[in-house]
C-alpha cells in the first residue's frame, strides 16, 4: 500500500473511533418518557392511590384560557405516589350517563433497575408520565351533560378495595364539587345553612351513598369551589358551606375527607376548552338566585396591559350570556393590580383601565351598563385567601391581577 492510501485509511480508521466520543459530547435532550412498563401487571400490597378528574364543562372556560388547571394541581399528590411506588389508576368523570375508564399504572420503579442512577431516572419517568396521564384525560370530551361524583367515587372506590392487602388507600378527586345531577344537585341551592347539609346528606343516603363505602380510603377534594374563569364563582361562606357539604358526604360514606380549594391555578395558555355540544352541557351553579360572581383571571390581559387578549372574547361572551339570563338590575365590574409589579402605569390607572375594558366587552355583548370600577392594588384573592409576598405561582399572579364581575 503506497503511503497516500495509508494515510487516508489510518484518518478513516481515527474519524470512525473518534465519532461516538464528539456524538458524546451533545448536550442530552429529555424526550418522551417511556410509560409501557407502568402498564405492566400491579404487584400485590403496594398502596392504591384513584385519581379522578372532573372533565364537566363548568371546569373549561370557553377559549381554554381561564380553564382549571389540574396536572398543576395534583403534581404534590403525584410524587407522593411515585416516592411510596403506589398502583394507580386515574379516570376522567362526567355526568352520570358513563363509566369510568380506568388506567392503571403500577409505579414500582425500583423493580426496574439495579443502580441507584437508574432508579432515579425511572421515578422520573414515572411521575412524568402520570403527569400527562392527567393532562391527557383532562382534553376528554364530556358526552352527556351534568356532574355526578358520587356515582364516579362509588367506581373508584370498589377498585380501591380490591386488593386487600394493600396497606393503604387513598382517593383523590380534582373537582370543583359542583355537582347538578343526583341527590347533591346544587344548581338550586343557596349555599347556606347546615339544615340544607343535612338535607343532601339524608337524600344522598337513601341510594346514592352506602355507609361504609369509603371506610378505610383517605379522600383528598382539590379545586372545590374553583370553576373555571367563565363560570360563577362562591364568597367565602358559600365556598366554605361546599366544602362543609363534601365533608359531610365522605363522613357519611365512612371515610376520611379534606375538601379543599388548595392552590389551584387556571391556565394561562390555551387548556382544555368547552366544547360545543348542546348535550354535554354542564348547568351552571349559581350560587343562589340573589347574586351571582365571577372572576376573570389575569392570563386574559398582558403583563402591565389593559388590552383584552383575543382569548377574552369567548370567555366574556359567555359570562354575559349567563348575566343577560336573569333579571340582573346591576353589573360592577372590579378591577385588580399586583402590588409587586413594576411598569410603567401605576396600579391604580391600571386597575381602572382593566375594569373598564371587561365593562365594554360586557355592553358589547349586551349587558346593561356594567359599572367599572378600579380597586388598585390587592393581597387577597376573591375568596379572601392572602398572597404571600413571595408567591409568585401562576396561581398567584392570576388572582392579583384580575377583574372581578357581581350582578345582582
Amino acid at each position: 500500500m503506497s503511503g497516500g492510501r495509508r494515510n487516508a485509511a489510518l484518518s478513516a480508521v481515527l474519524l470512525l473511533a473518534v465519532a461516538p466520543l464528539v456524538a458524546g459530547c451533545e448536550p442530552k435532550i429529555r424526550e418522551t418518557p417511556p410509560c409501557d412498563w407502568l402498564a405492566e401487571s400491579p404487584r400485590s400490597g403496594a398502596g392504591r392511590l384513584a385519581v379522578l378528574v372532573d372533565v364537566s364543562t363548568s371546569t373549561r372556560s370557553a377559549s381554554g384560557v381561564g380553564s382549571v388547571d389540574y396536572p398543576s394541581a395534583l403534581r404534590e399528590e403525584i410524587e407522593r405516589a411515585v416516592t411510596d411506588q403506589r398502583t394507580v389508576a386515574l379516570s376522567a368523570f362526567s355526568g352520570p350517563a358513563s363509566d369510568l375508564s380506568l388506567t392503571i399504572r403500577s409505579t414500582n420503579w425500583k423493580e426496574q433497575a439495579r443502580n441507584a442512577e437508574n432508579q432515579a431516572g425511572k421515578r422520573e419517568d414515572a411521575r412524568d408520565c402520570l403527569t400527562d396521564d392527567v393532562r391527557q384525560l383532562q382534553q376528554v370530551q364530556p358526552t352527556a351533560g351534568g356532574t355526578d361524583i358520587l356515582r364516579a367515587v362509588s367506581q373508584a372506590s370498589a377498585w380501591l378495595r380490591m386488593d386487600s392487602t394493600a396497606p393503604s388507600r387513598h382517593l383523590v378527586i380534582a373537582t370543583d364539587g359542583l355537582v347538578t345531577h343526583g341527590c347533591a344537585d346544587l344548581t338550586r341551592s343557596r349555599f347556606r345553612g347546615q339544615p340544607e347539609i343535612d338535607a343532601i346528606a339524608g337524600e344522598c343516603l337513601k341510594g346514592e351513598i352506602q355507609p361504609k363505602e369509603l371506610e378505610g380510603i383517605t379522600v383528598t377534594m382539590i379545586g372545590v369551589g374553583r370553576p373555571a374563569a367563565d363560570q360563577p364563582i362562591p364568597g367565602t361562606a358559600q365556598a366554605s358551606w361546599l366544602r362543609a357539604l363534601w365533608a359531610r358526604l365522605c363522613a357519611e360514606a365512612g371515610g376520611t375527607c379534606a375538601p379543599d380549594a388548595g392552590t389551584v391555578p387556571r391556565s394561562t395558555a390555551a387548556g382544555p376548552a368547552a366544547g360545543t355540544d348542546a348535550a354535554a352541557q354542564d348547568p351552571p351553579v349559581s350560587f343562589g338566585p340573589d347574586l351571582t360572581s365571577f372572576s376573570v383571571p389575569g392570563a386574559l390581559f398582558d403583563t402591565g396591559r389593559w388590552t383584552l387578549r383575543p382569548e377574552a372574547a369567548r370567555v366574556l361572551t359567555r359570562i354575559a350570556v349567563q348575566i343577560r339570563s336573569r333579571p340582573y338590575t346591576k353589573v360592577v365590574v372590579e378591577g385588580y393590580a399586583d402590588p409587586r409589579a413594576g411598569g410603567d402605569v401605576d396600579n391604580q390607572t391600571l386597575s381602572e383601565n382593566r375594569a373598564r375594558a371587561v365593562a365594554e366587552a360586557l355592553a358589547a355583548d349586551g349587558v346593561r351598563s356594567p359599572q367599572p370600577r378600579g380597586m388598585g392594588p390587592t393581597t387577597t384573592c376573591f375568596d379572601g385567601t392572602a398572597v404571600a409576598q413571595s408567591d409568585n405561582s401562576d396561581a398567584a399572579l392570576q388572582c392579583l391581577r384580575r377583574v372581578d364581575i357581581t350582578a345582582s
